[in-house]
This record gives structure tokens, sequence and C-alpha cells, in this order.
């Protein structure tokens, strides 16, 4: 996505909606006063690491598994996704 170019007074009369572009769309800001550039707000660089919860888009865009392969896979899948729930729920001080 390319870089939007606003003014200080519109950036901040909508700096919430401003931010979700840049976090959510990958959208750069630069702000301007008057017609010079003043400030540049971007997207953080990504972490190290491939975010789990993003495994299925992954898998599906990926090549396809063998017959013989699907059911070991979906074993392994359902064993990852429960370690992460039950991770979530001992770090949840309000899960009962």
């Amino acid at each position: 996505m390319g870089t939007l170019a606003i003014s200080v007074t519109e950036f901040s009369r909508g700096l919430s909606d401003f931010l979700n572009h840049v976090q959510y769309r990958g959208q750069v800001l630069d702000i301007e006063r008057g017609k010079r550039v003043v400030a540049r707000v971007s997207p953080v660089a990504a972490t190290d690491g491939f975010p789990v919860d993003r495994l299925d888009d992954l898998l599906a865009q990926g090549p396809q598994l063998d017959a013989s392969d699907r059911g070991p896979m979906t074993r392994d899948l359902r064993a990852v996704r429960s370690q992460l729930a039950s991770a979530r729920r001992k770090s949840d001080p309000w899960a009962s």
C-alpha cells in the first residue's frame, strides 16, 4: 500500500482511524504542516517467526497434502491448538 499525505489537523482529528490504517492495512502516513512533511507514521517491522494463528491461511496457499499425509498433519495441528488453548487459559487470570 502506498503513502498517504495528510495534514496535521486531519491526523489529530482522526488519530485512531489513521493508526488503524497503519496497523491493519500497512498504510504509511506522511503528516504535513503546510506543504512540508514533518513526520511519517509507518507500521513497525514484523517480529521474527510466524504467528500460529495465521497458519491456516499459510497452509491454504501452499501445496496440498496427499491423503496419506492429511491424517498426521490434522493430528499435529489439533495438538498445537490444544497446547495454545491450554497456555492461554493458564495465562488468563480470569479463567475458571
